[in-house]
């Protein structure tokens, strides 16, 4: 009884072991059929995408592109003003369609070709100088030694005003000469009218009556040179009638004066400073700057074109307003180192604002003509190194090649490329050829 109860228990207990194990046995079998089941399930999930990629893909992509750019279109359509719709109308034939609207927007104007006046301009620079007609150089007409100096660069002076006063012996020695002769012939009037009464009362003889008017002759010529001589070394007639009254001192005091009204532009003289006669330096330079001289710089290339009597136009920055002016002269002969000519137009200056010195620029008119077709440089726009401008027909406005002639700064003659009644942007053509370069972008871009 015992042992079977025993045995039993050792049934019961392997019998109980024998399920554990089975089920732990059952359990990794039931993990690994779900593993593989569920590899099983990826593996088939990958193939029918890869059968769906491979056999609906480019369908499924076609659609979703179609209505995709077709909401998009939609919503352009929707969104876009006209005159954004006018630009996606733009063919890419060079014909380019803008609205009425935007021809306002953005300032465009249009004109009609046709003939008209063209007047070209030349520039020339030149310099302002001095007038030679109006400048004066003081120079002493006697050594002596500088006394005292009155007048600095600068200064306005008046004619006949004192500018220096020198010592000179040469003056005081004239001077003397002028005084001696000056008694010689009184004295020989004297003896003169002596004789002369002498020989009409038959006291004296005929001989005596002739030799005191030869003296008397002899007494005005001496005194008449000495007078021209201080007239030569600048005194006046009432400076020479003054003499006999001058006390000694005053003998060899030498004015120096100023020949002409102005102003002093350059001064080379001091105190005690000796002068000498045959000096090279002037001791002052006196401009009258009322009026001046412009020399303009003619190239041969315009010789042709520059003649006295054209007016000009003359440039300074320093004015507002340029100054007119004419052509009095140009020169015959070409300079040898320039290689120019030179053209002088002479400037009132009453307010002292031309200054010798400056640089100035001057423009006249070379000739006038009347081409077929003019047109504003305005209109001219460089396309691909080539002058261009966008003529409007039906269509739109396409752009012309053209060929420019004559020209000045505000127009250009077209030789080719636009016929007379031909409707052209005159003025904002930059707009165009910028919307022309970006349709040409952007069909470049579909293109690739």
């Amino acid at each position: 009884m015992t042992r079977t109860v025993s045995i039993h228990r050792f049934t019961s207990a392997f019998a109980i072991c024998l399920i554990f194990a089975l089920g732990v046995c059952l359990g990794g079998c039931n993990d690994r059929s779900t593993s593989k089941t569920t590899r099983d399930t990826h593996e088939q999930h990958a193939d029918h995408d890869d059968h769906d990629h491979g056999g609906h893909d480019h369908d499924e992509h076609g659609g979703h592109d179609n209505d995709g750019r077709a909401g998009h279109e939609g919503h352009d359509h929707d969104e876009h003003s006209d005159g954004e719709q006018s630009h996606k109308d733009n063919d890419h034939d060079g014909v380019l369609r803008i609205e009425p609207s935007e021809l306002r927007e953005f300032s465009i104007d249009i004109a009609t070709a046709g003939s008209d006046t063209l007047t070209r301009h030349i520039s020339l620079p030149g310099e302002l100088t001095l007038n030679p007609d109006n400048v004066a150089h003081v120079v002493p007409r006697v050594a002596g030694v500088t006394r005292s100096v009155h007048k600095s660069v600068g200064n306005d002076v008046q004619e006949g005003e004192l500018l220096a006063v020198l010592d000179s012996r040469e003056l005081a020695q004239t001077k003397a000469q002028y005084l001696a002769t000056s008694a010689r012939e009184r004295i020989a009037k004297v003896n003169f009218a002596r004789e002369e009464k002498l020989w009409k009362s038959k006291i004296s003889a005929e001989r005596a009556f002739l030799v005191s008017k030869q003296a008397i002759d002899e007494a005005q010529i001496a005194r008449t040179l000495a007078e021209r001589e201080l007239h030569a070394l600048g005194l006046s007639e009432d400076d020479v009638k003054s003499i006999p009254d001058q006390s000694e001192v005053e003998y060899t005091r030498y004015q120096l004066t100023a020949p002409i009204a102005g102003t002093v532009i350059e001064r080379h003289l001091v105190r005690g400073e000796v002068v000498k006669e045959d000096a090279d330096d002037p001791t002052f330079v006196i401009a009258d700057l009322s009026s001046v001289w412009l020399s303009l710089t003619v190239y041969t290339t315009h010789l042709d074109q520059v003649r006295p009597g054209q007016k000009v136009l003359v440039i300074l920055s320093n004015l507002s307003e340029p100054i007119p002016g004419t052509i009095d002269y140009v020169t015959p002969l070409i300079d040898e180192s320039t290689r120019t000519a030179t053209a002088r137009v002479v400037l009132p200056n009453p307010d002292g604002t031309l200054r010798p010195g400056l640089f100035v620029t001057a423009t006249l008119t070379s000739d006038t003509i009347t081409p077929p077709i003019l047109i504003p440089n305005t209109a001219i726009q460089i396309i691909d190194e080539r002058p261009t401008v966008f003529v409007r027909n039906v269509d739109g406005f396409t752009p012309v090649t053209i060929t420019l002639g004559a020209s000045n700064e505000t127009h250009s003659e077209v030789r080719s490329g636009l016929n007379a009644g031909d409707s052209f942007v005159s003025r904002g053509g930059g707009v165009l050829k910028t919307e022309m370069k970006r349709s040409e972008l952007e069909h470049a871009g579909h293109v690739h």
